[in-house]
């Protein structure tokens, strides 16, 4: 028999001045959201949020409180989607009450990182979107108060420059039970459209980048858009160009010159360790795109050369950014380097029906547990 998961009516809540929350109990724990800008306990936010955590499971979702027409009958793509990605996902019924939606905002948003994906978005958005949101609590853990305060400093002079008003949304989402039950690269995108759907009382549209990393992945533009309402458009941004091409768009843009932050792993107390893959790859793409100083973003260290000497065998599903990378430096000792690299990729992960599927979804699991959000923005 399918269990059933009760999604209960958000609460806002005032926790000091200036400060808006809107929380909920799932499962005995608490799930809230926090900023400084106000928020809508919509319970489209908490349904994004554990959809496919529930699908995991084998669950469906009892939502308490009404949801839109419309987004009930997009959560049918998003499920079907998910499904053809990753068949071991139960069907994941949604029951509740229907209602109209409340009219749109005419503003918009973008998630903000600080990453290239993410940064070639903000330039090219800065005239149409009000405010580039960082959330706290997901590529950073809410504990890690000196990183986070750090990225703030950052994120905050690169928007100021860009015209763009910042904003913070604090969430403990990630840290839930229920929610790290499933991996981090098939829920993040859903985790982003929570968030977007808490901030529905502001905004109508919220953009996000687009992902670097092909299907099955959490965050592509027909799966963003599914979780999208009458009120609140969710849009992938950039997709139509690959890494490297966004990664040129943004090589010789000055307000984010020693504020790109790519980095992942936290492996030092720079936001940028240097020496990662991510960051790798990322100052090869620069270098590549006419910025050999890599925008003054990451700590001096070793050349690129002895670096990707240094690096593991590359995961599959990198190969076509560096193939791309290993192109655009071609006749070089960095791009032989490149090639070089590329000759150590480690062999893609074969998937045989659905228990070899389940066995892949373990395995990334604890893979993604180790990466966080490696290839998010």
């Amino acid at each position: 028999m399918t269990s059933t998961i009760r999604i209960p009516r958000p609460r806002l809540q005032r926790t000091g001045p200036g400060l808006h929350r809107i929380a909920a109990v799932v499962e005995d724990h608490e799930v809230y959201f926090e900023s400084s800008l106000p928020l809508s306990p919509r319970p489209e936010s908490l349904v994004c949020a554990f959809l496919l955590p529930a699908m995991a499971r084998g669950a469906d979702l009892a939502v308490e409180g009404a949801v839109g027409a419309r987004f009930l009958s997009n959560l049918e793509s998003a499920r079907e989607r998910a499904r053809d990605w990753w068949p071991w996902l139960s069907r994941g019924e949604v029951r509740a009450v229907l209602r109209d939606d409340p009219a749109a905002s005419q503003d918009s948003g973008l998630f903000y990182t600080g990453g290239a994906d993410s940064t070639c978005a903000l330039r090219e958005l800065r005239g149409s979107v009000r405010y580039a949101v960082f959330i706290e609590g997901f590529d950073i853990r809410l504990e890690d108060t000196p990183r986070l305060t750090a990225a703030r400093a950052w994120l905050s002079q690169t928007t100021r420059a860009a015209g763009v008003a910042f904003a913070v949304v604090r969430t403990n989402l990630r840290s839930h039970p229920l929610f790290r039950g499933l991996s981090w690269e098939i829920t993040h995108g859903a985790a982003l459209a929570s968030v977007a759907h808490a901030l529905g009382a502001i905004l109508g549209r919220m953009y996000l980048a687009a992902s670097d990393v092909g299907p099955p992945w959490g965050s592509l533009p027909e799966l963003d858009a599914a979780w999208s309402s009458e009120s609140m458009s969710i849009e992938s941004y950039g997709a139509e160009r690959t890494r490297l091409e966004r990664v040129a768009s943004i090589a010789g843009w000055e307000p984010v010159r020693g504020r790109l932050r790519v980095c992942w792993e936290n492996k030092s107390s720079d936001l940028n360790c240097g020496y990662c893959e991510k960051c790798i790859r990322t100052r090869l793409q620069l270098h590549a795109s006419g910025a050999p100083d890599a925008l003054d973003s990451f700590p001096a260290g070793p050349g690129l050369r002895l670096a990707m000497r240094r690096l593991d065998p590359l995961q599959h599903e990198l190969r076509g950014q560096w193939q791309e990378i290993a192109r655009a430096l071609a006749d070089s000792p960095l791009g032989r380097e490149v090639e070089r690299t590329l000759a150590r990729e480690k062999p893609p992960v074969l998937r045989r029906g659905a228990r070899g599927a389940g066995r892949l979804a373990r395995r990334a699991a604890r893979w993604a547990s180790r990466r966080a959000a490696a290839i998010l923005f």
